[in-house]
């Protein structure tokens, strides 16, 4: 059997690697802090991942704002943040973490693996405000409609680090398509537009109506809302997500001992931090710890994730696109 097909190809004025498995196909950009700027099942055409209709791609230096300067779209990393804030703990008090982490900014190192029958892209970052190292490596194999993503965090220091992390994927979303999590999934408020829409912070059930419409199916962009929600730690073999389309869906799953949350982050048509016109995307988030800020993760929810003293951490997801 052969290989995933592998292309050098230029994507927006930067240089990017694009995978095609025959039944799927990826585009990531190392410039960009790793990127996934595409994901597309080859089968139906559809392109999975949402790009932003005026925010160009450029290279931004440490402590930008990602929302008003890199919010482009496509698939992002967050970590060891994801809102900005000060580091909550010594050795390292008051440093700043910028927003949506330390990765989005970086040039990544890129090793790409073939075997046989399958590709691994292996993505390396190290940190700026903490000692550490990140890896991601994405496995794609030939004529598969699936793929696996693997993570590794390292602790480069002799104290331990504290962080959160979530899969920061903003999806290209319709009306009536259908978003859906496990029945036991009890979610958090970390904000919403407007900001009465739902009554509740806390214990929040799934599916969830906000004035009137239910959020299993997707309104058009004319409902005007926003909302993020993250998830308590999930029951054991509950770690799964799915956005249910006309022709297919996008389903995660992961194993809840090592990845034990989920967030999402719906905006309907609310708001746009360019001052345009509304966006109307979905990020569905696989994460670690309460969401968004680490400071308020360690000080108000005791619900983070800690690398130990030289130490390390891995949890992986799948991803798959049915037909």
């Amino acid at each position: 059997m052969k290989s995933p097909s592998i292309t050098n190809v230029r994507q927006d004025g930067f240089d990017a690697i694009h995978v095609n498995t025959s039944l799927l196909s990826l585009t990531l950009i190392p410039d960009l802090g790793g990127k996934i700027s595409s994901l597309r099942d080859e089968r139906s055409g559809r392109e999975w991942l949402w790009r932003h209709p005026r925010m160009a791609y450029k290279r931004m230096p440490h402590g930008s704002s990602y929302v008003a300067e890199a919010d482009t779209g496509g698939w992002d990393e967050c970590f060891p943040s994801v809102a900005a804030c000060e580091y909550p703990s010594a050795p390292w008090a008051g440093a700043a973490i910028q927003d949506h982490g330390e990765l989005w900014s970086q040039m990544v190192a890129l090793d790409i693996v073939e075997d046989a029958d399958r590709v691994a892209l292996r993505t390396r970052w190290h940190g700026v405000a903490l000692p550490y190292t990140f890896e991601r490596t994405i496995t794609l194999a030939a004529n598969s409609a699936r793929l696996r993503v693997d993570y590794t965090a390292a602790n480069n220091a002799e104290a331990p680090i504290q962080f959160i992390w979530c899969l920061h994927a903003l999806l290209a979303i319709e009306p009536e398509m259908e978003l859906r999590f496990p029945q036991s999934a009890r979610f958090n408020r970390w904000a919403a537009h407007p900001s009465d829409l739902i009554a509740q912070d806390h214990d929040i059930r799934y599916p969830l109506t906000a004035r009137g419409i239910d959020l299993r199916t997707l309104p058009d962009s004319s409902a005007a809302i926003a909302l993020k929600l993250w998830s308590d730690p999930l029951p054991e073999s509950e770690g799964w997500a799915t956005l249910r389309a006309r022709d297919g869906e996008f389903h995660m799953r992961w194993d809840v001992a090592n990845l034990p949350q989920a967030a999402f982050w719906m905006n309907l048509g609310a708001w746009a931090a360019d001052g345009g016109t509304p966006y109307y995307n979905l990020g569905l988030e696989p994460c670690i710890g309460a969401q968004d800020s680490l400071a308020e993760a360690v000080t108000q929810h005791n619900l983070f994730a800690t690398l130990p003293p030289r130490g390390s951490r891995a949890w992986g997801l799948e991803i798959e696109l049915t037909a």
